[in-house]
């Protein structure tokens, strides 16, 4: 069998962001609609997701077992206002992420006989640690996060940042500060340029935005 270590280092993180989405979303529902909560979820789904979560509570599967990896981003979205909101501090764009994760977990079904790409499944599983973090699941985050430092280096890991700089990595909430010299660094911003910018000092790269600024706990 032709091995293809960025696909499955996804799915186990996606099995995790699955196992710890599901009770998050059950939770929060019932703060809100009470201690049933399966109509609710039903009436958030579409038409061929409706008949599945039935036949999986039928079968004894629980409300939070029910509930597919493809319906979290619409549940979250359509119950925004009533649950969710609150549950992600207001911050929206947690939407588009959620969609992303499913987008390529899909992604994962339909290759052929060629690995995932490294930048796609890195910035993945970024987008898991990311909402793990936000759902204060903390071990979790911690065992994504080392799915996605132990995977396989690829021809772009053989750049090597400015290591006198500073780098922010601003697709992160707060956004994190580097040294040049930090192999977060090293790994990932060649990678991902658009969501790294190097500044020349500590004190430009913390003048540089409004957002709040967390320091990277290997480098500092």
């Amino acid at each position: 069998m032709k091995e293809r270590p960025y696909r499955d280092a996804l799915n186990r993180a996606v099995d995790i962001f699955r196992d710890a989405m599901r009770p998050f979303i059950v939770r929060n529902m019932k703060l809100v609609h009470g201690g049933r909560v399966e109509d609710t979820i039903w009436s958030s789904l579409g038409d061929k997701a409706q008949v599945r979560f039935r036949r999986l509570l039928r079968e004894g599967e629980g409300v939070e077992g029910a509930i597919d990896i493809s319906d979290i981003p619409r549940v979250v979205s359509r119950r925004w206002r009533e649950v969710f909101d609150v549950a992600f501090s207001g911050d929206r764009t947690v939407q588009n992420t959620l969609r992303r994760i499913v987008k390529a977990r899909n992604r994962t079904a339909h290759v052929g006989q060629r690995d995932m790409e490294l930048k796609r499944v890195r910035h993945c599983l970024y987008d898991i640690a990311d909402v793990l973090g936000r759902i204060d699941a903390p071990v979790e985050k911690l065992a994504v996060e080392k799915i996605r430092d132990s995977l396989p280096p690829g021809p772009e890991d053989s750049a090597s940042p400015d290591q006198s700089s500073y780098w922010l990595n601003t697709i992160m909430t707060p956004v994190v500060l580097h040294k040049g010299t930090c192999v977060h660094v090293g790994k990932w911003a060649p990678s991902y340029p658009d969501n790294w910018t190097k500044y020349p000092t500590e004190q430009a790269a913390r003048r540089s935005t409004l957002r709040r600024i967390k320091d990277c706990g290997i480098c500092f």
